[in-house]
């Protein structure tokens, strides 16, 4: 098995994956079935939900190995750590030796897929979010061709038109149950609220209980130069946004201005700014109202 030496961070350093001057080499090691059954990447409690496997996984890791044939040491040496960046739930030498046995066997003739999707499935199982519970089905969106060039939205409980204020009562009991079922993390709160004007209606689901620190990725910055969003979080608002627009059907093209939608439906997980704000609104309207009591 050919065996890469690869220039990393030291385990420890908060900037890891990045080569640097100070690193060391780390020569890959095959761990096998005696690695450790722990994520090499911390998941913080706030955002630990059912995980499942991205169905590009497996081609993303498939492409990183065929682009490592008949190339310089540097470029695979590129194609490994990125191989190891679509694994991070595995431990950097584990991932680094499922990526040289299936170059290995790549070169050979012999089965590296087979290696590939062990990887992938190793790193799947290593995620501490756990499994979803048995019986709950997510939502679930069908697309068809819409007016013109637009697409055709429907949410898998949509039935028709309905009032904004019914859909959220719904979409807080769905809420619980996705909960229950370990498709959204425990402990968090949700609220749902709604707005109706001339021409439409709008709802919206803010998500309680994640703080900055666990909801960021301090390594990587948006498009307007903030950090972004821990992929956790990103996963963790596409599925309550699933959630809020399962009641939903939306006909948008957008080339036409052609706009069709049963409501806006919106979700989104509150900063620790919006909260310490709505904290202190809240402690003024209990200061306000306590102090119209004590007049009485």
């Amino acid at each position: 098995m050919t065996v890469i030496p690869m220039n990393r961070q030291p385990k420890g350093v908060t900037v890891g994956g990045q080569f640097a001057a100070t690193a060391h080499a780390e020569p890959s090691v095959s761990l096998g079935r005696h690695a450790a059954l722990t994520s090499n990447r911390d998941v913080p409690e706030s955002l630990r939900m059912a995980h499942f496997q991205s169905p590009k996984l497996i081609p993303d890791l498939e492409w990183e190995v065929e682009r490592s044939i008949g190339v310089s040491d540097g470029e695979i040496d590129y194609h490994c750590e990125t191989f190891s960046d679509l694994v991070p739930h595995l431990q950097v030498e584990e991932a680094y030796s499922y990526f040289n046995q299936a170059v290995d066997a790549r070169s050979r003739g012999g089965d590296w897929q087979a290696v590939v999707a062990e990887a992938a499935a190793a790193d799947t199982a290593r995620h501490p979010g756990g499994q979803l519970k048995d019986g709950y089905v997510p939502p679930l969106v069908k697309h068809q061709p819409g007016y013109q060039q637009g697409v055709l939205s429907t949410g898998s409980k949509y039935t028709g038109y309905r009032d904004a204020t019914d859909i959220c009562k719904d979409i807080r009991v769905e809420l619980k149950a996705a909960t229950d079922a370990n498709y959204l993390p425990a402990g968090l709160k949700y609220s749902v609220t709604n707005d109706k004007y001339s021409g439409g209606q709008s709802i919206n689901v803010t998500v309680q209980g994640v703080s900055d620190a666990d909801r960021l990725d301090y390594m990587e910055t948006d498009h307007n130069g903030g950090y972004a969003q821990s992929r956790e979080a990103k996963e963790l608002q596409a599925r309550v946004d699933a959630i809020t627009n399962s009641y939903n059907q939306s006909d948008i093209d957008s080339q036409s201005d052609y706009f069709q939608t049963a409501y806006w439906g919106r979700a989104e997980i509150e900063t620790d700014s919006w909260r310490e704000f709505r904290e202190s609104e809240a402690a003024k309207r209990k200061a306000a109202a306590s102090a119209r009591a004590a007049r009485k």
